[in-house]
C-alpha cells in the first residue's frame, strides 16, 4: 500500500515539474495571440484562446433579418477569439449586452447587422470587407463566449499546375491571368505574365492546336455575354499572333455564361465563372 502511495506521489511531482516547465510557453502562445486592432475586449471578460490563419475559409451560420436560418462562406484572414468571464468579476454581464455592444461598435463604424439576433455583422477596414460573428452569447449571466472573423481576401497562390501540365491531364486550363475591364473586350497590361507564359507553351509544343474560350458570369443579357466572350477569346488569338503564333492554331469562341464553374449567387463564384479557358483540340 505504502509503496503504491509512493509511486502515486512520484507520478504527481513529475506531472506537477512538467507543467511548470510547460507554463511559460503557454504564457508566450498567449501572448503571441493576433487580436485585430478594431476589436475591443469587453471588460468582465479576458481572452483566453485565439486560432489565426493568414487564409482561412469559414461558413457562418446566423439568423437573418427574416429570421430564416441562413449560411454564408467567406474567405480571407480568419481569427477564432474565446473570451471567458474573469475568475474575480462579481458583475452579472448578460448575452443580450454583449450583443448589443457589438452591434453598437459595428454600426458606429458604419458596418451593418446582418443577423437578426445582432450576433452576425459586416463592416470595412482598411479596404478590406470584415465579417463577424458572436456565437454563444445568449445566456442572463454569460461565462464565456466565442468570436470568429473573417477579413476577406484572396488567397496567395503558391502552386501551380503548367499549361502543359494541365492540358495533359485535363485537355483544359483556365487561365485567371487574363483581364479585361467590365464589358469590354480589350485585354488590360497586366494580362502579359499570363499571355507571355502561354506564348512560350505554343512555342514549345508547335504541333498543338488549341480552342480560346471565353467564358462570362450571367449578369446581363445572354446574347450580349455570347458576344462578349467570343470578342474577348478573338483578342487573345490576336494577341497570340501578333506573338508569332499561327492564326491556323488558334480558334476563338465564346459560351458567355453557359458554362460555369461553380455558382453565380456571389461573386466570389461570378468572378471565377469569368474567365478563358484553352482547350486542347
Amino acid at each position: 500500500m505504502f509503496y503504491l502511495i509512493n509511486i502515486i506521489e512520484k507520478s504527481m511531482k513529475k506531472i506537477f515539474m512538467y507543467l511548470l516547465l510547460l507554463a511559460p510557453f503557454m504564457s508566450k502562445a498567449q501572448e503571441e495571440c493576433k487580436v485585430p486592432s478594431y476589436l475591443d475586449q469587453i471588460s468582465s471578460f479576458e481572452l483566453t484562446s485565439c486560432q489565426y490563419s493568414e487564409y482561412n475559409e469559414y461558413e457562418f451560420e446566423y439568423q437573418d433579418l427574416k429570421d430564416k436560418t441562413t449560411k454564408l462562406k467567406k474567405g480571407g484572414i480568419y481569427y477564432r477569439l474565446k473570451y471567458d468571464k474573469k475568475e474575480d468579476d462579481t458583475k452579472n454581464v448578460s448575452g443580450a449586452y454583449i450583443r448589443q455592444n457589438y452591434f453598437n461598435a459595428v454600426l458606429k463604424a458604419k458596418g451593418e447587422s446582418l443577423g437578426i439576433n445582432k450576433d452576425f455583422f459586416r463592416f470595412k477596414h482598411d479596404n478590406k470587407t470584415v465579417y463577424m460573428l458572436i456565437q454563444y452569447a445568449v445566456d442572463a449571466d454569460e461565462q464565456g463566449y466565442l468570436v470568429h472573423i473573417i477579413e476577406k481576401s484572396e488567397m496567395e497562390q503558391e502552386l501551380e499546375l503548367s499549361i502543359k501540365d494541365a492540358i495533359a491531364k485535363d485537355g483544359k486550363i483556365p487561365l485567371y491571368g487574363i483581364f479585361f475591364d467590365t464589358d469590354k473586350s480589350v485585354i488590360k497590361p497586366e494580362s502579359d505574365k499570363e499571355l507571355t507564359t502561354l506564348v512560350s507553351y505554343l512555342k514549345e509544343n508547335p504541333t498543338v492546336n488549341i480552342f480560346i474560350v471565353g467564358h462570362t458570369d450571367n449578369t446581363g443579357d445572354l446574347s450580349h455575354n455570347l458576344k462578349l466572350s467570343k470578342d474577348r477569346a478573338t483578342a487573345v488569338v490576336n494577341y497570340l499572333v501578333s506573338k508569332g503564333i499561327s492564326q491556323s492554331r488558334l480558334t476563338a469562341d465564346g459560351v458567355g455564361p453557359l458554362c460555369p464553374l461553380t455558382t453565380n449567387k456571389d461573386e466570389d463564384g461570378r468572378k471565377k465563372n469569368r474567365r478563358v479557358e484553352i482547350v486542347l483540340k
